[in-house]
């Protein structure tokens, strides 16, 4: 008997060791939308799918019967080119994946939650697992395909010449364009065989960039079958693919208002051209008007790209007999914008100097040279100054407080610091001693020059909103701050970045600074 007892203790223990089977995720698969969907961390008692016609809606379990529970919905569209004849492009919809003939969209319900009571905690913890990166890792279609990125990569060409000439002042053509973006972007698909759906397209490189982008619908033909690749883009349409080639909704503005006084309410493009204004893309005329119908021209579309692919160069300096263009002089407005655009600008403006790598300290996080022997660089929190050309170093001032990621300065004694503090805020600190002490150059003054602040509800807000930043040499008297930011939405959730620019000169510097310490 005592023999038993302890064979039914030890199975007793061993069974009480197993742990409990681990809830499965859900999983849902649909044949008519043809995609799969896996959901980490959450069960049939926390969600429940319903397809419908052309989507799924997604259900707070717990919630649904008394407040409706509704989270969202994913999408189909079909053919994955009425994503933009459809209206999709608004900023309910966040693209999931993409698919070869159609794609998966989640459209928030916008407002608050479709719950209240006890569910309410419940609710957020299923929320906090039900984010669009989430999707996006799990949801698989049956036939996945690319969704095309713009490839910011200064230098990168994309407008051509021909014979020598540039043409800057050409209007710039429907086939023009499709092969400027066919250019900048990339997608694993970009080899692949697209069907030309256009008789009049005949040139076999305007065919395989028009193919390629009417499938997903950054561009269309025309009612009658053809794509007329030798006709002028207009402004307003060329606003609206500066848009569709990010797959980016427009932005609004904070307030309200009318952008231009010849872009009547109901006008095709308008919200296109208001927010190509707000993201500082695209301007007006001083006289208050966009012009939509006139043509844009090569260097104006060079320009508005370069601002959309934070390559603006528009301040860089560019030394006579730099252009190689015969009817692009290095006076012409957009010279420094064309040749960027052509891949023709040097990597470095000529008066900027550029140390090797083995003149710079160990572990150093940025650096400036202001000649062959005189240069500065940040070591973690210390600033170095060297004057025999990297030969030796000797630490300058105190301490930084700042995570340093660009140095530049004008003279030997007055230069910027951009960076980070412990918050992750970034910070620009000024300097009219050679770096031994530093101040806040205040950046509310700077969103007078050329930030888009008339999009958020206050100064602070955009730079809250930025999430990189950058100086770059337009010269010697001249640097770039360029920043990547969130626009502001106050209900939807944004699913791309935008570059904004201002050129600080030395004549800018004492006068927005206040006291600080770096």
């Amino acid at each position: 008997m005592k023999r038993l007892f302890c064979v039914w203790m030890v199975l007793l223990l061993l069974f009480s060791a197993v742990p409990a089977a681990a809830a499965q995720p859900l999983t849902y698969e649909s044949d008519t939308l043809g995609f799969s969907l896996t959901l980490p961390g959450l069960t049939e008692e926390d969600v429940t799918l319903e397809e419908r016609t052309g989507g799924v809606d997604v259900y707070h379990t717990l919630s649904r019967e008394q407040w409706g529970g509704l989270m969202g919905s994913i999408e189909v569209v079909s053919p994955r080119s009425a994503f933009f004849s459809g209206g999709y492009d608004s900023l309910p919809y966040q693209i999931l994946a993409m698919g070869t003939d159609r794609v998966y969209l989640w459209k928030s319900p916008g407002g608050g939650a479709a719950t209240g009571g006890e569910e309410l905690e419940d609710y957020s913890r299923v929320a906090r697992a039900l984010t669009t990166d989430v999707l996006r890792a799990n949801l698989q279609p049956a036939h996945p395909d690319s969704l095309p990125v713009l490839n910011t990569q200064a230098r990168l060409p994309y407008l051509t010449a021909e014979g020598g000439a540039i043409r800057p002042d050409d209007p710039l053509t429907r086939g023009e364009l499709a092969q400027a973006l066919y250019a900048l972007l990339d997608a694993d698909n970009k080899g692949a065989s697209f069907a030309n759906p256009f008789s009049d397209v005949t040139d076999p490189a305007c065919a395989q960039a028009v193919a390629y982008l009417t499938s997903y619908g950054i561009l269309t033909g025309y009612a009658d079958g053809t794509f007329r690749p030798d006709a002028p883009v207009s402004r307003a349409a060329f606003a609206v693919a500066l848009h569709r080639c990010q797959f980016a909704a427009p932005v609004g503005r904070y307030g309200s208002g009318d952008d231009f006084s010849d872009v009547p309410d109901g006008f095709w493009a308008k919200r296109y051209l208001n927010s190509a204004l707000v993201l500082g893309w695209m301007s007006g005329y001083a006289d208050g008007t966009f012009r939509p119908a006139a043509s844009v021209t090569r260097a104006q579309a060079a320009t508005a790209l370069n601002r959309v692919l934070g390559r603006d160069a528009s301040r860089t300096a560019v030394p006579e007999g730099t252009s190689p263009f015969s009817d692009l002089p290095e006076d012409h407005w957009a010279c420094a914008n064309v040749l960027e655009a052509a891949g023709a600008l040097p990597e470095v403006p000529a008066d900027i100097v550029t140390p090797p790598e083995s003149a710079l300290p160990r572990d150093t996080d940025a650096a400036f040279f202001l000649s062959q022997t005189e240069g500065w660089a940040v070591c973690g929190t210390s600033l170095r100054r060297t004057t025999d050309g990297g030969s030796t170093w000797r630490t300058v001032g105190q301490p930084l407080t700042l995570e340093a990621s660009g140095l530049f300065f004008f003279n030997d004694r007055q230069g910027l610091l951009l960076g980070t503090d412990a918050q992750g805020t970034w910070q620009v600190l000024e300097t009219d001693n050679g770096g031994e002490t530093w101040r806040d150059f205040i950046l509310n003054a700077l969103w007078d020059l050329d930030f888009p602040t008339e999009a958020f509800p206050r100064d602070e807000a955009f730079w809250k909103a930025v999430v990189s930043a950058q100086l770059q040499p337009a010269g010697t008297d001249a640097v770039y701050l360029s920043v990547r930011y969130v626009p502001y939405e106050s209900i939807y959730p944004l699913d791309f970045t935008a570059y904004a620019q201002c050129t600080i000169t030395l004549a800018e510097l004492g006068h927005y600074a206040v006291p600080a310490s770096a």
